[in-house]
Parts: structure tokens; C-alpha cells; sequence
């Protein structure tokens, strides 16, 4: 049985076209499979041109380190142009040292006055003792780095209390998280035994409340002198870390 389909259906095929014809045909769709590659070979190809993936890496950051370097040059030398035709500069700023110099040559009261120079203040609450209590005081001061703003608070605050004859100064400060050393001179235990108990006691609670309020998260204070741990002729515990009960 299987034979009898086997040439009925060759004996279709021959009557339906020509043995030339199906040659003919199978000759084009020879030619077509040459010049329509497998698609799915492709990527194949295509993965073995393509650069490894560390050296696309490297290319595309040179690419956008070339971009930026580009960027920040022609930034800068627009900017130069600009301050060349005075675009950037007012006529009333000190820019560098040769327009200062030139201001002064000119006109010193004048440049003085007319110099504009923009500084930031704070406003600080100083607590100091007066009349056997504490007294609170509001002041501005030139914003500086932490520990010259906590140097120009104590300074205010030995003016303030009127008992250290304005010898008694901060050598150094030292911050730790929440707890700041106030290296003084030597004069100043002198000056604390001469006011004696109560006002230096109101003196230290006042710095500890100042540099609590002012300069967070400052919370404990300890007191030196020239540097060292000491308490000798001081008519309060120097040696103690000073802060206010909560």
C-alpha cells in the first residue's frame, strides 16, 4: 500500500509540471536559503564582534570624564571672559587684592566706606550673674567657625560679669560630641577666688547654660587651666564636668 501512494503521488507531481520546472524550483529556493541567512545565527555573530564588557565600561566613562573636563573648561573660561568686561564683578565689591590696593590708593576713607562686605550674624543668649542671680542678655556676634563663636560668647560673658578684670581670656577649645574644654589662663582661678563662692558658681552655671542654648548638642562643659585638670585656689570644683540637670 505504501508504494501505490508513493507513485500516485510521484505520478501527480509529474502531471501537475515538468521535470525541468521542479528543478527550476528547487534551484530558487536553493538560491533564496543562500541569501536569507538564519536569523537566529545572527546574535551569534554579532556577540563575537562586540567589545567585552569591561573595556565598554571603560570607554563610556572616558567618554563622559572627556565630557565633563570639556564642560567645566569652557565654564570656567566663559566665566573669565565675563569677569574681564566687569559682567560679574559690582563696581562696589573688593574682588582680589589688586582691586583693594587700588581703592586704597585712591581714596582710603572712601574705599571703606563704599566697600561692601557681606557677613552673617548670629544672635546669642548670654546668661552672666548680676546681683546674687542670672541674667540673661541678647547679643549679636560675626558668625564664624563653632569654636571662635563659642570663644567671642565666653569673651562676652567675662565682660559681662564684671569680676575678671578683663584679664582672664580662652587659651583654647576642644569639642567632643556633647562636651566642650575651656582651656583659660592662669589668672583665671585668681579671679574666681576673689569673687568668691556664689558669683563663681553663677559664672560657671551661666557658661554652661549659654553653650547649651547657643551651640547644640553642647550639653557638658569642663574647665582648665593653662591646659591642665586643676582646681587648686578656685573657690568651685574645676576638676567636675559641669552641666544642668535635666
Amino acid at each position: 500500500m505504501v508504494r501505490r501512494r508513493d507513485n500516485a503521488s510521484s505520478d501527480r507531481h509529474r502531471d501537475d509540471f515538468s521535470e525541468r520546472e521542479f528543478e527550476e524550483r528547487v534551484e530558487a529556493r536553493r538560491k533564496r536559503a543562500i541569501n536569507s541567512p538564519d536569523l537566529r545565527r545572527t546574535p551569534r555573530k554579532n556577540e563575537k564582534n562586540r567589545a567585552p564588557l569591561l573595556l565598554r565600561v571603560l570607554a563610556w566613562g572616558g567618554v563622559i570624564l572627556l565630557c565633563f573636563v570639556a564642560g567645566y573648561a569652557g565654564t570656567s573660561s566663559m566665566l573669565k571672559l565675563l569677569d574681564k568686561q566687569s559682567f560679574l564683578k559690582p563696581d562696589d565689591r573688593i574682588q582680589n587684592r589688586e582691586d583693594a590696593e587700588k581703592l586704597l590708593d585712591e581714596d582710603p576713607a572712601a574705599a571703606l566706606a563704599s566697600a561692601r562686605l557681606d557677613m552673617q550674624k548670629v544672635a546669642l543668649s548670654l546668661f552672666y550673674p548680676r546681683e546674687g542671680k542670672l541674667t540673661e542678655e541678647r547679643v549679636e556676634i560675626i558668625s564664624g567657625i563653632r569654636e571662635e563663636n563659642i570663644r567671642d560668647a565666653v569673651h562676652r560673658l567675662i565682660d559681662l560679669s564684671g569680676f575678671f578684670g578683663g584679664e582672664a581670656r580662652v587659651q583654647h577649645i576642644f569639642r567632643n560630641v556633647d562636651t566642650v574644654y575651656l582651656d583659660f589662663s592662669g589668672s583665671f582661678v585668681s579671679a574666681l577666688a576673689a569673687a568668691g563662692a556664689n558669683p563663681s558658681t553663677l559664672f560657671i552655671t551661666g557658661v554652661v547654660r549659654t553653650l547649651r542654648d547657643n551651640f547644640p548638642p553642647i550639653t557638658k562643659v569642663r574647665f582648665l587651666v593653662d591646659s591642665k585638670v586643676t582646681s587648686a585656689g578656685a573657690p568651685v570644683d574645676l576638676t567636675a564636668t559641669w552641666q544642668l540637670p535635666r
